[in-house]
């Protein structure tokens, strides 16, 4: 019997001593799952730490105040130390593109795409470099990725419409657009489009009021009282047309600009057409000219222009011929008296 109950203490012995040591084991889990967890939060706000460097803050207002040069350098910087963050890359594409440098702007949000590519706003930036480099199709296809991953990227809808009107699919442009003016009921940029579509599809009455609309929100415009001028000079129904208050507003946008915008320009020069001024048709259409051959160089985009001026040149010229006998050459038929 002493034997049996030694042994049963001696059984007893081990088992109570397993407690304290599988709480031990419990406690260190948690502090490790802990440990675990904090290490994870810590390399979390170091990483927001590092998106928000000297270098990427700076270059943040530069890019407010356009000045593309100045914040890609300081983007370069940024990310030569934290290469992975997308939103750097975003940026930089973005600089490229505002510069007219679409092969390095594609370069950076095809990276930006790699490091996040569920990010909205990349898609959309590429969506624009492929349409700046005349592929639509592409240029569709990001848009549509855009909005799938962000239904109200009222931007993107915007751009879609754009594409569509210039393929002359006005309905589906029109779609677009109200669907980018429902999520943003304030996008003057996207009302202003509306009212182009509208023009286009020859729905003037509806075009004329959302011109309207536009200029009461924005009065002192330049952009929107050009576009208004050109709808006035241009509109198919007579009704609607005033060559008058066109040239009015007209000229209020080239003064705004202070005659350094093409469009302007060319929007005045229609006007002075339209009033028999040929000779300032074409002063002011040479001039539009030659500030958008700044933006390509390549003159891809002055065909219309140069058409337009060769329209108005042709105005100007008082058509002439040589001349040639009219009078009888035998002078006896008319004596002298």
């Amino acid at each position: 019997m002493t034997i049996f109950f030694s042994t049963s203490e001696t059984n007893k012995e081990p088992r109570s001593s397993n407690i304290p040591t599988a709480v031990s084991l419990l406690i260190a889990g948690i502090i490790m799952v802990g440990l675990l967890v904090v290490i994870f939060f810590l390399v979390q706000i170091s990483d927001r730490t590092s998106k928000v460097s000297p270098e990427y803050d700076a270059a943040k207002a530069e890019i407010a105040r356009e000045n593309w040069n100045k914040a890609i350098e300081l983007l370069q910087k940024s990310l030569k130390s934290r290469p992975k963050i997308a939103e750097a890359r975003i940026l930089l594409a973005k600089a490229y593109l505002n510069l007219g440098n679409l092969k390095e702007a594609m370069v950076e949000i095809n990276k930006a795409l790699e490091i996040d590519p569920k990010n909205a706003l990349a898609y959309g930036i590429r969506g624009i470099i492929w349409k700046m480099q005349k592929n639509n199709e592409k240029a569709l296809e990001d848009l549509a990725k855009a909005v799938k991953l962000q239904p109200d990227y009222s931007w993107a809808y915007a751009q879609t419409a754009d594409i569509f009107m210039r393929r002359k699919d006005f309905e589906n442009a029109l779609k677009n657009v109200d669907r980018a003016i429902k999520i943003q009921p304030d996008f003057v940029e996207c009302l202003r489009l509306r009212a182009m579509i509208l023009a286009r599809m020859g729905k003037c009455k509806e075009a004329s009021d959302q011109f309207d609309k536009v200029q009461a929100i924005l009065p002192n415009d330049a952009t929107a009282l050009q576009d208004k001028a050109w709808f006035l000079l241009t509109c198919p129904l007579e009704d609607l047309r005033d060559k008058g208050k066109g040239l009015e507003l007209a000229k209020k946008a080239n003064e705004l600009t202070k005659g350094q915008d093409s469009r302007a320009l060319e929007t005045l020069a229609e006007a002075y057409f339209q009033q028999g001024q040929f000779i300032n048709a074409v002063e002011n259409q040479k001039k539009a000219i030659d500030l958008e051959a700044k933006k390509c160089p390549d003159e891809s985009c002055l065909g219309e222009m140069k058409k337009r001026l060769q329209k108005y040149e042709i105005a100007t010229r008082k058509e002439t011929r040589p001349s040639y006998d009219i009078l009888p050459k035998d002078p006896s038929f008319f004596p002298v008296k």
